[in-house]
C-alpha cells in the first residue's frame, strides 16, 4: 500500500514538473530576432522610413513576448510574424535608398560625360569649319 501511494505521488511530482516547464519558443521568434539584426545591421537607424518600420518591429516583438508570458502562443506567433515582415521591410528600405543614391550619381555622371562629349564634338566641328 505504502509502495503505490508513493508510486502514486512520485508521478503526481514528475507530472507537476513537467507542467511547470516553459513550452518552447515559437518558430517564428528566432526568425524575428533575426530580421531585426539584419535590418540594424543594414543601417536601419539611420534611414527615418526605415527607422519607423525597425521600430514597429521592436514593439511587435515586445507584445509577442508578453503574449507568450500569458500563454497567448497563436497571438504571439501573429505578431512575431508581423515583427519579422517589418524589420524585412526595414531592411529593404535601407537598400532601396543605397540603390537610389547609386543609380543618382551613375546618372550624374554620364551627363557629366554627355556634356563632355558633346563640348568635344562642338571644338572639333568648329576647328574643322575653320
Amino acid at each position: 500500500m505504502f509502495a503505490k501511494v508513493a508510486l502514486v505521488i512520485a508521478c503526481l511530482e514528475l507530472a507537476g514538473c513537467a507542467a511547470l516547464r516553459a513550452p518552447a519558443a515559437p518558430p517564428e521568434l528566432p526568425r524575428a530576432h533575426a530580421a531585426l539584426r539584419e535590418a540594424e545591421r543594414e543601417g536601419a537607424r539611420a534611414d527615418r522610413r526605415a527607422a519607423m518600420h525597425l521600430a514597429l518591429a521592436r514593439s511587435e516583438l515586445a507584445r509577442a513576448m508578453r503574449r507568450l508570458s500569458v500563454g497567448d502562443r497563436e497571438g504571439a506567433r501573429w505578431l512575431l510574424r508581423r515583427a519579422e515582415v517589418d524589420a524585412e521591410l526595414a531592411a529593404l528600405l535601407v537598400r532601396e535608398a543605397g540603390l537610389r543614391d547609386a543609380a543618382q550619381r551613375t546618372l550624374d555622371r554620364a551627363n557629366t560625360l554627355a556634356e563632355q562629349l558633346a563640348e568635344q564634338l562642338a571644338e572639333q566641328l568648329t576647328q574643322q569649319a575653320e
